[in-house]
C-alpha cells in the first residue's frame, strides 16, 4: 500500500520537534501545577479550538473558593477567576463543548436546614462569563454526569439503595423537576446526546418491570426541557440489551450502539455479562434494524485474543468517527488480587495460617476496535494485545483520529509516564505500538511518575495528555526535598 508519508505521534513546543537531549533542549508546550498529593483533584475539560478550561480547589484555607482557568490552545491564559460558594462544595460532574464549560457541585454537608445545597457553574468561552445557578436537591443522591442544552440542564443521580434517577433544572425559572416522576420498577440512566441536526436533546434509560425484559426508552427534549418525543426500543427476545448509547445522527436516524447478552444464556459471556455488541438504526419512533455481533462468533476471535474473556469485565466506549465510518472500542479487564497469609486469622496462630486475597487493581488484557458504517454495518476490527497495565478501576483507555487525507486510524493511551502509539489503515498495521516519553518543561527536571494518565483528541490533529506526576531535578541530591507532585498537561501533534 502506497503511504503519503510516515505519520508520528509527538510532544510539540509551537511547531518544532521535541529534543531530548540537554544541549539542545526544545521545551514541551505544557501547563504544570503544583498540587499536594491525593488532594483538591483537578477538573479539566476541552473547548476545541476555544481552548481547554481547568477548574480546582488552591489549598485548605480556600475550601470555599473553585478556581476556574481558561487557556487558549497555545496555553495562554485567557480568564482565571475565584468563584466562592457559601459552604465546602464537591465537584460531583463537569462536561463541556466548543462553546460552554459546566460543573455541577453539591455541599458536603447536607442537612435539611440548608436552603441551597447543589450549585451549577456554566463558563461562556466566547464572552468569558461565569454563571453560577444555585438550589436546593431534595434528595440524598450522588450527582454523577450533567448536560447542557438551550434553558436546561440535565443531570442523573446514584443512591445508596443503587436507584437512578434524572433530573431537569431550568436555568431561567431555577426550578428542577424529575425527567421519569411515573416510574414504579427500576431505572438505569444510559447516555445524554444532543443533536445537531434536529436541535434536540436525547436521553436514553433502561427501565426494569417485575417479570419484564428490560426496556430501553428514547427520550426527547426542547430547549426548554418539554418533552418532545418518547419511545421504547425492545430488542428480539433472544437478546438482554445491557448498555446503549447515542453515537450520531443523519438523515433523521439516529445509530444506537451497545452492550448485549443472550437471554437463554448458551453462549460464553465476560464477567459483567456482555456476550457481544449490538448496532441499530431508529427512525420515526422504531428501530428499523438492530445488528448483534457476538464475541466469539467474529473471524479469528480466539487466534486474535489468545485468551479466555469470560473472567474479564469489558467496557464499549467512542473513539472516532468521519463522514464515512465510525469506531467504537472495547476494553477487556481482568481483576488480579493480592494473596497473604495471616497467621492470626484463626486461633492466635495454633493453627495453620489461613490465606487471605485484596482486590488490588484490574489488569488490562485486550481491546478490540470495531468499524462500523453509517448504518451500523460492521466493516472489520482491530486487536490490541497489551496486558502490561495494572489499573484501580475499570474505564475506556484509547483515544483516537481518522486521518483526513489517508484514513489511517491513529489508536493511543498513556501509562505511568509513557505514551503508547500504533495505526492501522482499515484492517492493516501501519505502524506497531510505539512508545514516546513525556517530558517536562524544564531541562533540568525528569518525570520520575505519573498517575491517572488521560489522553483526549482536542481539535484537529491535536491531542491533549494529562496526568498526576511526580517530578525531580536531574542533577543534585536526589531526596524527596528536590522532588514535587504536580499536574501535567502536554499538548501532542499527529504529523
Amino acid at each position: 500500500m502506497f503511504l503519503r508519508k510516515l505519520f508520528l505521534l509527538i510532544a510539540c513546543f509551537g511547531w518544532t520537534y521535541l529534543d531530548v537531549s540537554a544541549q539542545n533542549f526544545d521545551p514541551p508546550l505544557r501547563l504544570e501545577f503544583d498540587m499536594e498529593e491525593n488532594k483538591y483533584p483537578m477538573n479539566m475539560e476541552l473547548l476545541g479550538k476555544n481552548g481547554l478550561v481547568l477548574l480546582f480547589q488552591k489549598a485548605a484555607k480556600e475550601e470555599t473558593k473553585w478556581t476556574i482557568c481558561h487557556y487558549d490552545t497555545n496555553f495562554q491564559l485567557l480568564k482565571t477567576r475565584a468563584v466562592p460558594f457559601e459552604g465546602k462544595t464537591t465537584v460531583c460532574a463537569t462536561a463541556s463543548d466548543e462553546n460552554f464549560f459546566y460543573a455541577i457541585l453539591q455541599e458536603e454537608k447536607n442537612t435539611k436546614a440548608n436552603l441551597i445545597n447543589t450549585y451549577i457553574l456554566l463558563y461562556s468561552a466566547e464572552t468569558k462569563k461565569i454563571d453560577v445557578f444555585s438550589f436546593y436537591h431534595a434528595e440524598k443522591e450522588k450527582i454523577m454526569s450533567i448536560a447542557y442544552y438551550g434553558n436546561i440542564f440535565v443531570y442523573h443521580t446514584y443512591n445508596s439503595k443503587s436507584e437512578e434517577n434524572v433530573y431537569v433544572f431550568h436555568r431561567q425559572s431555577l426550578t428542577v423537576a424529575d425527567l421519569y416522576p411515573e416510574k414504579t420498577g427500576s431505572h438505569e440512566f444510559q447516555d445524554m446526546y444532543r443533536d445537531s441536526i434536529s436541535q434536540r436533546l436525547w436521553l436514553v434509560s433502561k427501565f426494569y418491570e417485575a417479570k419484564k425484559q428490560a426496556s430501553v426508552r428514547l427520550t426527547q427534549l426542547d430547549a426548554e426541557g418539554n418533552v418532545l418525543q418518547e419511545f421504547v426500543i425492545e430488542s428480539d427476545g433472544k437478546y438482554v440489551i445491557n448498555s446503549c448509547k447515542i453515537i450520531s445522527s443523519q438523515d433523521d436516524k439516529l445509530l444506537l450502539v451497545g452492550n448485549y447478552l443472550h437471554n437463554e444464556g448458551s453462549k460464553s459471556s465476560t464477567r459483567n455479562n456482555n456476550n457481544g455488541i449490538f448496532t441499530a438504526t431508529v427512525k420515526d419512533g422504531h428501530a428499523e434494524q438492530m445488528r448483534f455481533f457476538d464475541y466469539t462468533n467474529l473471524d479469528n476471535w480466539y487466534v486474535i485474543n489468545k485468551r479466555s474473556l469470560s473472567n474479564c469485565y469489558d467496557i464499549l466506549y467512542f473513539v472516532a468517527q468521519n463522514d464515512s465510518f465510525l469506531i467504537m472500542a472495547s476494553d477487556f479487564y481482568a481483576p488480579e488480587y493480592q494473596h497473604y497469609s495471616d497467621p492470626y486469622a484463626v486461633g492466635g496462630g495454633l493453627y495453620p495460617s489461613t490465606v487471605n486475597s485484596k482486590l488490588i487493581g484490574f489488569r488490562y488484557q485486550t481491546a478490540c476496535m470495531f468499524t462500523f458504517d453509517s448504518e451500523g454495518n460492521l466493516l472489520w476490527y482491530n486487536p490490541l494485545n497489551y496486558s502490561g497495565l495494572l489499573l484501580k478501576s475499570v474505564r475506556p483507555l484509547l483515544s483516537g483520529y481518522i486521518d483526513p487525507e489517508t484514513n489511517n486510524v491513529l489508536y493511543l493511551f498513556g501509562f505511568n509516564n509513557k505514551l503508547f502509539s500504533l495505526i492501522y489503515h482499515q484492517m492493516e498495521i501501519v505502524q506497531s505500538i510505539k512508545t514516546i516519553t513525556i517530558q517536562s518543561s524544564s531541562r533540568f527536571e525528569t518525570i520520575d511518575s505519573g498517575e491517572k494518565a488521560r489522553y483526549q483528541h482536542w481539535y484537529g490533529s491535536y491531542f491533549i495528555g494529562s496526568a498526576y506526576q511526580r517530578t525531580s531535578k536531574k542533577y543534585g541530591s536526589n531526596s524527596r526535598r528536590n522532588s514535587k507532585y504536580v499536574f501535567g498537561v502536554n499538548k501532542l501533534v499527529y504529523e
